[in-house]
């Protein structure tokens, strides 16, 4: 029995650059997220959500999806920039939510043939309210899924899986409105950034407590936290180095601060058609 969606698995995607000498190298970790449109909640958007420190230095980067239907991968070109240097994404506003988010056109990856699965922001995710509301709380077990440390196979796109569970969220759950971070403990490392964090749903509870019965999206990889050692020399008592470790304790941030980065996301494109087609009219005219 399957306790993550398939389709949750095929929404997270790799993300690479590609060095001078050609070589394709995978840094970082995206997954899709679909925006019902409020006008046809049959239709939807959809966004790469990754880390703002993961985009924050490039021009583009490489996506790669699994063929549809059949056996083998393809990488595609998302262009960070314009010509001008402008970005073609939207951040979170506050410095403390490391979000980012740039609609992609659907059409574009099915045309070519390609797999294209998304998390649905209603259907298939938790806010900190939700969260609090379903018993996803301090001790319930989550799923990171990423692409740590280059490992990415040639031939599928297939998320590496880490098992863990919420450390510390009731102080986010006290302040939902403005909560940048709760945490988990699991181990993730250089690659893991930008990856979706899973709620496992849950079969025992404590009688009178929620109970959390579904697998859903409720937040984003950042980083983890580091474990710093001074080592001293005993015949100065001067420091000589800092010992640095992973010590397995990852930040996450939550659904709200990703549904606010995507809603920036849309805002940005419909003003940025907005002005096009004001644009339009003049451009006819002129001929």
């Amino acid at each position: 029995m399957a306790i993550i969606p398939p389709f949750f698995m095929e929404a997270v995607v790799s993300l690479g650059v590609v060095t001078p000498d050609g070589t394709k190298f995978w840094i970082a970790t995206g997954f899709l997220v679909g925006r019902k449109e409020k006008s046809d909640p049959s239709r939807s958007t959809v966004y790469v959500i990754t880390n703002k420190h993961v985009v924050s230095d490039k021009d583009s980067l490489l996506v790669r999806f699994n063929h549809f239907g059949t056996a083998g991968v393809s990488d595609v070109s998302l262009i960070l920039k314009d010509k001008n240097g402008v970005k073609n994404y939207s951040e979170h506003v506050s410095s403390a939510v490391d979000v980012a988010a740039v609609q992609i056109l659907p059409r574009a990856i099915v045309d070519k043939n390609l797999s294209l699965s998304f998390f649905d922001l209603d259907d298939h995710s938790l806010t900190l309210s939700q969260m609090k509301e379903t018993g996803v709380d301090e001790g319930s077990l989550v799923y990171a899924l990423g692409f740590p440390m280059n490992l990415v196979d040639e031939n599928v796109k297939a998320p590496i899986c880490r098992l863990g569970c919420v450390s510390r969220v009731a102080d986010a759950f006290n302040h939902p409105q403005t909560a940048t971070q709760f945490y988990i403990d699991a181990q993730t490392f250089p690659g893991n950034s930008g990856g979706p964090v899973i709620s496992r749903p849950q079969q025992m509870s404590i009688n009178g407590t929620p109970q959390n019965m579904n697998a859903n999206l409720i937040g984003i990889v950042s980083g983890y936290i580091s474990y710093k050692e001074t080592l001293y020399s005993r015949q100065t008592g001067r420091s000589r180095m800092i010992q640095e470790e992973n010590s397995g304790l990852t930040i996450v941030h939550p659904m709200d601060r990703i549904k606010e980065v995507v809603e920036a996301e849309w805002t940005r494109i419909e003003k940025k058609r907005s002005q096009m087609a004001a644009k339009l009219p003049e451009a006819v005219n002129r001929k």
